[in-house]
């Protein structure tokens, strides 16, 4: 005789807990799912703070930040940032790192002194690569 034909044989149980025993139970499952949610720190994502020098390649095109102390790292074309006065914009290309000149439109900025806060991005092939989040311009 198979194992599903054995339990499905055996009598139906009631099982009863303590009203007091449930309501522990319960307390004891909130504060744990709530330092597991604390600890987790969903949605949160540290950036690594750097000085370096940044320079973007030309129009529309991304460029590279390169830490004082670390690889060089990413830069997009268009990322969120704050100016010298403490104005943040979100997306366009942040003034301090771009000059057009108008004889061919290509950056005449090379290597600006900036703070930038970047990530380790992980791709699907198991590999991974540091991407600029934010700037900030002197």
């Amino acid at each position: 005789m198979s194992v599903y034909r054995r339990l499905r044989r055996l009598p139906a149980r009631e099982v009863t807990v303590p009203v007091g025993l449930g309501i522990a139970a319960l307390a004891l499952a909130l504060v744990v799912g709530g330092l597991v949610t604390v600890r987790l720190g969903l949605g949160d994502v540290r950036l690594t703070l750097a000085e370096g020098r940044a320079t973007l390649n030309g129009p529309g095109v991304s460029g590279t930040f390169q830490p004082d102390d670390g690889p060089a790292v990413l830069l997009p074309a268009e990322i969120p940032w704050t100016d010298g006065s403490g104005a943040v914009h979100h997306g366009g290309r942040p003034a301090c790192l771009w000059d057009r000149d108008p004889s061919d439109g290509m950056n005449r900025i090379e290597g600006a002194r900036v703070q930038a806060g970047y990530r380790w991005v992980e791709t699907p092939g198991e590999t991974s690569y540091p991407l600029v989040m934010w700037l900030r311009c002197p």
